[in-house]
């Protein structure tokens, strides 16, 4: 009687060691996968769900993340649309996760989306990183590494006349696009 007891103890306590091994190895997998995890794959878990960001001219913005690019991030809030890019982004939060991501990789770039702004004739408000306005008026064009604005009143239609001026600004200085309408 006094073996078999020995032996269930024994035998308890391999079962636990195997049980805490088990335990150990599953801890050090997701901290594993958590540091292979981008910016990208963290912010996708929060799409369709509302978060704030803080860009590094201190502007705050909040609103529902719409959409998220290779290196840009959309947030939507009322009949806004403002794209981010995330080399300005001082840090965002968001509450609760909402849906599992679809996996796969992001491949539509910052200069890519704000051709899409060229393409409508979108009237657009650009932010910089030190928290000032940079222009406001119709993206004329988006180049390697810049956008140029025409440069217009706000009631008037991108036509030569209404237009008084041309910004050019470099990406380094955009910490938003503002689609206005």
């Amino acid at each position: 009687m006094r073996w078999e007891s020995l032996f269930a103890d024994l035998e308890a306590q391999f079962e636990a060691e195997a049980a805490r091994d088990q335990a150990s190895e599953i801890q050090e997998f997701v901290r594993i996968e958590r540091a292979r995890q981008t910016l990208v794959q963290r912010l996708a878990r929060h799409l369709d769900t509302r978060v704030d960001v803080q860009l590094l001219g201190a502007e705050r913005l909040g609103g529902q993340l719409a959409s998220l690019g290779k290196d840009w991030l959309m947030l939507r809030h009322g009949g806004t649309e403002e794209l981010v890019p995330f080399r300005a982004l001082a840090w965002w939060s968001g509450r609760e996760p909402g849906r599992n991501p679809e996996p796969g990789e992001r491949r539509v770039g910052f200069s890519q989306a704000l051709r899409v702004l060229v393409r409508d004739r979108a009237r657009v408000g650009i932010g910089g990183t030190d928290g000032q306005q940079l222009a406001s008026g119709t993206l004329d064009q988006v180049g390697q590494d810049f956008v140029e604005v025409a440069l217009h009143e706000r009631d008037e239609f991108r036509r030569a006349p209404a237009v008084h001026g041309r910004c050019v600004i470099p990406f380094s200085a955009v910490a938003r696009v503002r689609r206005e309408e």
